[in-house]
């Protein structure tokens, strides 16, 4: 009797990602794929044998993307600063961040993830050293409106 095999996981680098459905720039990492629900212990008065646990808001956490750092990255840069620029008047362009995940071929989408209205809210750089070999990386960190799935 031959056993019954599913699909093998997808591997987590065959991945692509574009900000408004452009290529922005390659990134070597993507994290901060998760969301959860705030859940509440209500102790209602008089049962004494367990509580209520009752449901509250999904909380999305903030997306942090790395890559390194290249000339290939204008477009990616040319957001943050006018997000930076933008800030004190609360005028600055949002985008539309979509998170692919490809099977082992690379040609046929696994999963995807769609953050509406993502907006930097962080940028931060490798050291830089003289006395290493190491490729400069830089990470950006994007806070959104939530998330929905194609």
């Amino acid at each position: 009797m031959a056993l019954a095999r599913g699909p093998d996981p997808s591997p987590s680098f065959r991945f692509h990602i574009k900000i408004d459905g452009v290529d922005a720039a390659r990134f070597s990492e993507c994290n901060g794929l998760d969301f959860d629900m705030e859940v509440f212990d209500y102790k209602e008065g008089g049962l004494n044998s367990g509580l209520h646990r009752l449901p509250g808001r999904w909380k999305y956490s903030n997306i942090n993307l790395k890559k390194g750092i290249a000339s290939d990255g204008q477009p990616l840069w040319d957001w943050i600063k006018n997000v930076v620029q933008g800030a004190d008047t609360g005028k600055f362009l949002t985008h539309t961040l979509t998170v692919t995940l490809f099977d082992i071929s690379g040609k046929n989408p696994v999963r995807t993830w769609v953050y509406k209205d993502a907006y930097p809210i962080k940028w931060a750089a490798t050291a830089l050293s003289a006395d290493q070999n190491a490729i400069a990386i830089e990470t950006l960190t994007l806070a959104h409106q939530g998330l929905t799935f194609e």
